[in-house]
């Protein structure tokens, strides 16, 4: 039995969908009769019964002359529903190439500066990071760390590291990574990690480089996040990662 969330879920007003329902009941009626059972204003519900009309849902037949409203076909419900759906489809489709052209336009542009702050921005970016990788928007993961993985913690909770770090593993994106000497360093897998004299690093501050997009996570009690997208600029750190990966010395690497 069709109640008024049903009808309401379909897409009709709450008072469209109390009006369906009593000429359910009634089988027909004039405006005056639902107006009375329903306690919706006569104007309301005139209005109501031309959108039910303009649906499908209702039709009329004039006796005298006053009109007197009964419900269609319920199947016109399923009827209406399908059409709402493919409106829905065509409306996706369109905004998708909208915005494929909106992602190209941006691409055109020199370069971005973003600023994020708090633990919403380490989530943004390194959900990005993944979204780019799955989409082979780049080859590796480049990264320039002072932190020890416990020392990550302390800024942003362990769970937030663990998703990023699986989802890198589930979808294979491989990462070179310099560290700290001194700083204890967990394996994980696709990644090749080597070690570096700690003057060459910035306290609290973890480099990334992936793609066209160089990221500055800054970890202080607040945690900020600072991203240059630019091709110049992310290809000019790539140029001094390459220097000092040769002069690093290799503490891991794994393949999977």
């Amino acid at each position: 039995m069709l109640n008024k969330s049903d009808l309401i879920a379909v897409g009709l007003t709450n008072n469209e969908a109390e009006i369906y329902l009593i000429l359910m009941k009634l089988i027909e009626a004039k405006a005056y009769d639902i107006a009375r059972h329903t306690r919706i204003s006569r104007s309301h519900v005139y209005d109501s019964l031309n959108s039910l009309l303009g649906k499908g849902f209702v039709n009329y037949i004039t006796k005298g002359k006053i009109r007197v409203y009964r419900i269609t076909d319920p199947d016109n419900i399923i009827n209406y529903l399908d059409e709402k759906q493919e409106k829905i489809k065509q409306q996706k489709e369109e905004l998708k190439k909208r915005v494929e052209f909106l992602k190209q336009t941006q691409e055109l542009t020199t370069s971005t500066v973003e600023i994020y702050e708090g633990l919403e921005g380490v989530k943004y970016i390194l959900n990005d990071t993944i979204k780019d990788g799955v989409e082979k928007k780049y080859k590796e993961i480049l990264v320039m760390n002072s932190f020890s993985e416990k020392e990550f913690t302390k800024s942003v909770p362990e769970y937030v590291w663990k998703r990023f770090w699986n989802l890198r593993r589930k979808h294979k994106i491989p990462s070179r990574q310099l560290y700290a000497q001194g700083k204890k360093i967990t394996k994980h897998p696709y990644v090749k990690a080597k070690i570096l004299p700690k003057e060459y690093f910035n306290n609290n501050v973890v480099h990334s480089i992936y793609g066209n997009k160089m990221v500055y996570y800054i970890f202080t009690l607040k945690p900020l996040v600072i991203r240059i997208q630019s091709e110049e600029v992310a290809d000019l750190y790539k140029k001094q990662f390459e220097v000092l990966w040769k002069r690093a010395k290799f503490s891991f690497k794994n393949k999977s």
